[in-house]
């Protein structure tokens, strides 16, 4: 996967000044790939951590590495569209005020049997600006996916204004985000710049959607916090708004989740709505609850209605 994501960046229309990829102290095949890449194209850069840093830290390493005007970002398990650089850049070069830009993405499903694309809806027919003002209402209005780390292409002074990933969030992508939004206005563009693999090793899978949803709702509270540190008016109405769209979004998730049968991911959905959304129900409440989604689950068979459920923040 990391020497396809390589090959899509050399790829551009518009081609990148340098590559730099990290390996995190792999101890599959990565090495051995990286190794023949270090001979075939001066841009492509190969580091080496000795220590694995669990991701995050990884990420600020290869960041630090870099030396160009403009940062794209891409995990190693996705891959730029063609005019992906090209159409950011061009965007920014025309738009001095905007810091970074984003864009939606298409999703691949490879299995053994399968390679499908599906293309996520634009959300607008053009760029969506947001900038601190507007921050809030964009949030909450797409909570599931505010934006694809892979998509962002920032300016080098974005990141040094807004600082590093921070290592206690694992969603430290979705932190970063909203800090730089604090500070800078970003676009969201109304294309696909990116290629999303959808495997089980994802990055998103293996956090688990109840410890996302935690991380996501913490995030946005801490922001609020910042924006407003005493006891504003406008602070209890955004906090008010958000948690009511948390809560929201968690009941017609567990709805969701007990049509598919999926007690696990159920569970999951109540523990979050009962304890992690800025009050907490009584325990005999969350326990009877508990008991009767068990029960009601107890002889359906799991189904996933959608390819892409699994994966969905929630």
């Amino acid at each position: 996967m990391v020497n396809q994501a390589i090959e899509a960046a050399l790829a551009q229309n518009y081609p990148p000044d340098e590559i730099v990829v990290s390996d995190d102290a792999s101890t599959d095949g990565t090495a051995r790939v990286l190794g023949e890449w270090s001979g075939r194209d001066p841009r492509v850069r190969i580091f080496r951590r000795e220590e694995n840093s669990g991701g995050v830290e990884n990420w600020n390493y290869a960041i630090a590495q870099t030396s160009g005007e403009f940062i794209a970002w891409c995990s190693d398990d996705d891959r730029f569209l063609p005019e992906h650089l090209n159409q950011s850049l061009a965007y920014l070069d025309a738009h001095p005020e905007v810091g970074l830009v984003h864009s939606s993405f298409i999703d691949a499903l490879e299995t053994e049997t399968a390679d499908e694309r599906l293309p996520r809806p634009l959300r607008r027919a053009a760029p969506l600006i947001v900038d601190r003002g507007g921050m809030f209402r964009y949030l909450t209005r797409y909570y599931d996916w505010p934006f694809h780390p892979s998509t962002i292409v920032m300016r080098r002074a974005v990141w040094e204004g807004t600082g590093e990933f921070d290592p206690t969030f694992a969603l430290a992508d979705t932190d970063w985000f909203v800090r730089a939004m604090e500070r800078y206005p970003a676009a969201l563009l109304p294309a696909h710049g990116v290629l999303n693999r959808r495997h089980p090793g994802n990055w998103s899978n293996r956090l688990g959607s109840a410890r996302m949803q935690r991380e996501i709702f913490e995030i946005v509270e801490q922001a609020i916090e910042r924006r407003w540190p005493s006891r504003h008016p406008r602070k209890i109405l955004w906090r008010a708004i958000w948690r009511a769209n948390v809560r929201a979004r968690l009941a017609l998730t567990l709805w969701a989740r007990l049509r598919s049968g999926h007690s696990e991911a159920s569970l999951a959905a109540w523990y979050g709505f009962s304890r992690d959304t800025g009050r907490r129900l009584p325990g005999w409440l969350e326990c009877a609850g508990a008991m009767a989604i068990r029960q009601f689950l107890r002889k359906r068979p799991a189904k996933f209605v959608d390819v892409r459920q699994s994966v969905s923040p929630l």
